[in-house]
Parts: structure tokens; C-alpha cells; sequence
């Protein structure tokens, strides 16, 4: 009815007033074309109305008084027909509050019983975590001892290296021992050696943390302390030795060492991490090596001079190898020698040898071709450098007792025939004796 009035009725009007726009009619004249009802259709129906909300009503019935949630408001066997409905919408909120409470407490059971699994399994956990750290102390010390037992291992076998290389060079010791002149100058060692510089310097790395405060704050704490403590029985002592210096070395700074770390105490995962990384270092024995060599008056053999190291080396082989009989070529002993160590060092060691092998000597200085009684001699010499190739050269051959070879090493020879007639008698007297 509304509707009509407001919006239906005036939009007929003025579409048809928009198809008739010439008709010429007032607006008083158009307003009688307005629809509307012809009764009092208002009333009519707020009467129907008000008679249908009596019917509704009682159709619907009172309401019952609320009471025990629990029990129904009738019995099962009741006619559902005979009922109102008031009464049937009451048993129905009735049992739907049930339901909504069975769900909560069905989905509060569910929650519970995933709960009671959660924590179960997460007591399960527990009780073993229990059970393995029950053990852990007697594990940790039969770790320990096996990582102790496995260093003195180690520093077994470097001692038994040692013994070895000993007993394989002994016959060599023995005969440098015998030996006279020059050669008691030389000596055959074997030593163990322990780097603790390159020891210590491991932990630069981030190993320990030298700012902090503590026994090893700064450089050159750890080297300090392991030389104090660890270097002698790393290099002389025994397996016994070795793991009473780590033991006292630990006992010492193992707390400062801990202390030191980079690693927070209560990042446990990281900080078992770490310490297993410092363990592998303080029982490590990559420092620890055996040298073996030769010493020259008690000078290793690598650190002499050149000059030096060649009479050293010139020396063994002419000293050791005396029973052998194949030809000896040699170039330029006398390199980086001055002329009394050619004298004092070669000469009687050049006589020697040549009495039992053919001895084939280069070399520049006159003063071995005299001294050693050369038998033959062959003497070079350059002509002139023309121009793009190379000089040619010339060669003379023969013994001392040659005038002309021996004019031509008198010349090279300081002193001249003074000094190869003076050298000559000497080696006379020499092998007379």
C-alpha cells in the first residue's frame, strides 16, 4: 500500500503525462489521472492483521517457566501434535545447550588428550636425557682417558722414530766418531723438535679470545706459559713425561683457558662445539717432528755458508765412500775457498782417494794441480772473441815434469817456481811419510 502510494502511482502518472504533453490539461486536471484505493483498505488491514497476530499467538501458546536444564519439559512419549509450539522451541533450546555442551567438552577431551600426548613424549625425552646424563660423568672420564692414552700413543711412536733413525745411522755415527783430521769436526744427529710457536699460534684463530681478562690476555701469554710448562718434555721426555707436563698443564690453566672462550657458557650446543675444537688442539701433536742431519762443528749443515757446506759435503763423500774404485769427476772444488782451506781441507783427501781411483778435477786454482802431484794436466785456454761466435779454444797436455806445463801452472801458481819448487819438496816429505 505504501509503495503504491509513494512510488508506483506517481510514476504511472508521469509517464503518461510524458506520452500526452500536448493534451493541454492543468496540473489540478492531471491530479484526478493519481491512483490510489477506492476503500478505507487501511484500516481493513490493520484489523486483519491485529486477528492474525491473535491466531499466531495462540497457535503458539505460552511459553513454559524455565527449570532444570536436564530434565525435558515432557514426556518422550508425548504426541507432538497436541503440543504447543512455545513448548516444542523450549525443548528445543533445551537439548541444543546439551549438544553445545557435549561439542565444548568433546573439543575440551580432544585438547586434553593432545596435551596429555605432548607431554608424555616430551617426558619420554626427558627421562632419557636423564638417563644418558646419569652416565655422563663416568663417560666423560673414560673419554678422557682414552684421549690421553691415545697422546702418549703418539708421543710413542715419535720416540720409537727417534730410537729407529738412531739405530739405521749408527754404523755412519760410528765412523764420523772414528774418523781423524777434518772429519771430527762433523757429527750426525737426531733430535725431537717441538714448534710451540706454531702450537700456540693455532689459537689465533679465534680459538680463545685474548681480550679478555685472565691468564692468557694478549699475545705471547699462551707461548710463555707452554714453554714453561710443556716445551722440555715434548722434546726430551717420554710418553709418561709428555702426560704429566699436559696434566700440570691443565691443571693450571685449564679454568682460564675455558674462561677465555669466544663461546658463550650458555649456548650449549655452540659452546660443546668449541670445546671439542680446543681439545683436538691441546692433544694435538702436529708441532712435535724429528729432524735428523749433519753438524759441522756443531753448526747444522744447512746454516754454513756455501764455501763451507761444499768442503763439508766434498768431505763425506770423498771420507765415506773410500772402498769405492769408479772415476770421480768433480768441478771446481775449490769454489768459494780461500787457498789454505783448499790446502788444509782437499789436498790429503784428493792424495787418498787417487790412490785406489782415477780422480778427473776441473778447476781454477793452480794450488790443487801442485799439492795433489796431478799426473796429468790438461790446460785451457781461450783465444780471441770474434765477433758473433764463439772463442775458440786451445788445449796443452801433460805432466809436471813437462817444462812448458809446468811454466804454464807456475804462472797461474802465486809464487811462481819458488813456490812450485817449495810445495813440490813438501809433498815429497809428505809421502815419504
Amino acid at each position: 500500500m505504501k509503495d503504491l502510494r509513494r512510488n508506483q502511482a506517481p510514476e504511472a502518472l508521469r509517464q503518461t503525462q510524458a506520452r500526452h504533453t500536448h493534451s493541454g490539461m492543468s496540473p489540478d486536471q492531471w491530479a484526478a489521472f493519481l491512483l490510489d484505493y477506492m476503500g478505507p483498505v487501511d484500516n481493513d488491514l490493520a484489523s486483519y492483521v491485529k486477528w492474525v497476530d491473535g491466531e499466531i499467538a495462540e497457535l503458539k501458546g505460552t511459553a513454559p517457566a524455565p527449570g532444570d536444564p536436564n530434565s525435558p519439559y515432557f514426556p518422550d512419549n508425548t504426541d507432538l501434535s497436541t503440543l504447543s509450539q512455545a513448548v516444542l522451541e523450549a525443548e528445543m533450546a533445551r537439548l541444543e545447550k546439551l549438544v553445545s555442551a557435549d561439542k565444548e567438552t568433546q573439543r575440551r577431551y580432544t585438547a586434553l588428550s593432545g596435551s596429555i600426548a605432548t607431554e608424555t613424549a616430551a617426558l619420554q625425552t626427558l627421562t632419557e636425557k636423564l638417563n644418558d646424563a646419569r652416565g655422563a660423568g663416568a663417560r666423560a672420564r673414560e673419554l678422557q682417558t682414552q684421549r690421553e692414552e691415545a697422546y702418549g700413543r703418539a708421543v710413542d711412536s715419535l720416540v720409537a722414530e727417534r730410537a729407529v733413525l738412531e739405530e739405521l745411522y749408527a754404523p755412519f755415527m760410528a765412523r764420523l766418531a772414528a774418523a781423524s783430521g777434518t772429519l771430527t769436526k762433523l757429527s750426525f744427529s737426531v733430535a725431537r723438535v717441538a714448534n710451540v710457536e706454531q702450537w700456540a699460534s693455532e689459537t689465533e684463530d679465534g680459538l680463545i679470545d685474548l681480550r679478555k681478562a685472565g691468564a692468557f690476555r694478549g699475545k705471547g701469554t699462551l707461548l710463555q706459559k707452554a714453554n714453561e710448562v710443556l716445551k722440555e718434555a715434548w722434546e726430551t721426555g717420554d710418553s709418561a713425561d709428555v702426560m704429566a707436563a699436559m696434566a700440570e698443564f691443565r691443571r693450571l690453566y685449564q679454568t682460564d683457558l675455558l674462561d677465555h672462550s669466544p663461546i658463550a657458557h650458555t649456548d650449549q650446543t655452540e659452546f660443546r662445539m668449541w670445546s671439542k675444537r680446543l681439545a683436538q688442539w691441546l692433544f694435538s701433536t702436529d708441532h712435535i717432528a724429528i729432524r735428523y742431519g749433519i753438524d759441522y762443528d756443531g753448526v747444522d749443515i744447512r746454516k754454513l755458508s756455501p764455501g763451507t757446506r761444499g768442503i763439508v759435503l766434498l768431505l763425506l763423500h770423498l771420507a765415506l765412500d773410500d772402498s769405492d774404485n769408479r772415476p770421480l769427476v768433480i768441478d771446481r772444488p775449490e769454489e768459494n775457498l780461500d787457498p789454505k782451506s783448499v790446502f788444509d781441507e782437499l789436498v790429503n783427501l784428493f792424495i787418498d782417494a787417487k790412490s785406489h781411483r782415477q780422480v778427473i778435477m776441473v778447476t781454477h786454482n793452480a794450488n790443487l794441480v801442485i799439492n795433489t802431484d796431478a799426473d796429468q794436466i790438461i790446460i785451457a785456454e781461450a783465444g780471441a772473441h770474434p765477433q758473433g761466435a764463439l772463442p775458440p779454444i786451445s788445449y796443452r797436455s801433460g805432466g809436471l815434469e813437462n817444462a812448458d806445463i809446468r811454466k804454464a801452472v807456475c804462472d797461474i801458481l802465486e809464487g811462481g817456481e819458488d813456490a812450485f819448487q817449495e810445495r813440490a819438496r813438501r809433498l815429497r816429505v809428505q809421502l815419504e811419510r
